[in-house]
């Protein structure tokens, strides 16, 4: 270790040796011109002395020079290598960080509500009564409306802004940035609202709703439904491995004296506790999600004093706590569950696959579950960026052959092979 130490040192102040050598700065220089330092003027040589010892005084200089020139040659080839790789037209080869890219998958329009509590109800099945456990969500007066919309020629896509809970801002939270929302909010003839959450939605979803428009449950949903919701799971502190990962015990009799403990957590080698092992810790106090929770009612347009407008009863647990206090409980929100089966959700150009590759086989025949059909450019839907050019064009692009292009009637269905409409 000080063998290291002292050659870096070493090396050091060899480097400052040679620059004091090979750079001289005049004696009116500035400090910025004396802390920079300069390539030596090399004069003309009247002889093969003076040239032999310009040239091995400019050496240093341009050994590093060449090394930069090298390392910015280097950097624009890699760049000039990815920007290459970037498609402009569907015939190109889209690049891997786009092809591996995670598709999105709208969810449709939501609400906001709140959770009531738990209770249990008795369903008949197949002649037999079962207990089955269910959460009340409430929606209060003044619901849930519409206080903005995107689309993809200003956003990139199109979602609905949904709000939830009117009510008044005191002088402290008008100092604060709640207030650009609540100007925001304002600019759109919104009152103030506690509660905001955007909403994927397809085109001709996104169509049926307006700005200031207000949204009810069975809008969009019915009895038998199943739903997403999102909300922020109750804090329980700091919990053993058993009670935070669900872990078993160990034996309770016969004097094991191994009840509860963790057990091992590594081997002897590599001396370490590998990362990601379950152990003791803070549970609860974030974001969780309840999946397919079956919807077993709805009760809409409530007009009874002291009783919330809309209640929904679902099936199993929801994140957060019961309303124990007047404040009420926790805060969620809910949208059918994302579902790329239900015909919503396809998408029609299809441009890379993996293909089988040999004599005799077709390589324009993807393999099946291997077509890669979500696609984006710079962040747009590439039907967008199409729908676009057919404002200008609407026989095509002049001059451009739209043979494998998925998108126009003239291609070849053998090369293009489109995908089912959406």
């Amino acid at each position: 270790m000080w063998l290291r130490v002292f050659a870096a040192v070493l090396g050091l102040l060899v480097a400052r040796f040679l620059t004091a050598c090979f750079v001289q700065a005049p004696a009116s220089s500035s400090v910025r011109s004396r802390l920079v330092p300069r390539a030596p003027r090399v004069e003309p040589a009247a002889s093969a002395t003076g040239s032999a010892a310009s040239a091995s005084a400019a050496l240093p200089w341009l050994v590093l020079a060449g090394v930069g020139v090298a390392a910015g040659a280097s950097r624009k080839a890699k760049t000039a290598r990815k920007s290459s790789l970037i498609a402009t037209r569907p015939d190109q080869a889209l690049p891997w960080w786009e092809r591996l890219s995670k598709p999105t998958i709208e969810p449709g329009i939501g609400i906001w509500a709140e959770k009531l509590n738990m209770t249990t109800i008795f369903q008949e099945e197949e002649g037999n009564v079962k207990a089955v456990p269910a959460t009340i969500l409430v929606v209060k007066r003044g619901g849930n409306m519409i206080t903005n919309k995107r689309w993809p020629e200003k956003h990139g896509h199109y979602s609905v802004q949904v709000g939830y809970e009117r009510y008044t801002p005191d002088e402290a939270e008008k100092k604060t940035r709640k207030m650009l929302q609540i100007q925001r909010l304002a600019r759109n003839e919104c009152p103030p609202l506690r509660k905001i959450k955007d909403f994927r939605v397809r085109p001709h979803d996104w169509m049926k709703w307006e700005v200031g428009q207000k949204v009810w449950p069975s809008d969009f949903l019915e009895e038998g439904d199943l739903i997403d919701v999102h909300g922020w799971a109750k804090g329980k502190g700091f919990a053993g491995r058993i009670k935070r990962w669900g872990g078993k015990i160990g034996p309770m009799t016969h004097g094991s004296k191994h009840h509860r403990r963790e057990g091992s957590i590594g081997a002897a080698r590599p001396k370490r506790v590998l990362p990601g092992k379950k152990r003791a810790g803070w549970i609860g106090a974030c974001k969780s999600i309840a999946h397919n929770l079956k919807i077993l009612k709805i009760m809409d347009h409530i007009d009874e004093e002291n009783m919330p407008e809309s209640v929904i009863v679902v099936k199993g647990t929801v994140p957060g706590y019961t309303a124990h206090w007047t404040s009420g409980g926790s805060y969620v929100w809910l949208h059918k569950k994302k579902n790329r089966n239900d015909g919503r959700f396809k998408r029609d150009p299809v441009w890379l696959w993996f293909y089988h590759k040999g004599e005799g086989v077709d390589p324009l025949v993807p393999i099946k579950e291997k077509a890669w059909t979500w696609k984006t450019m710079w962040g747009r839907d590439l039907r967008w960026l199409t729908t676009e050019v057919k404002k200008h064009w609407p026989d095509g692009f002049p001059g451009y052959d739209h043979i494998m292009d998925p998108f126009y009637d003239d291609c070849d269905p053998h090369i293009a092979l489109k995908a089912p409409e959406w």
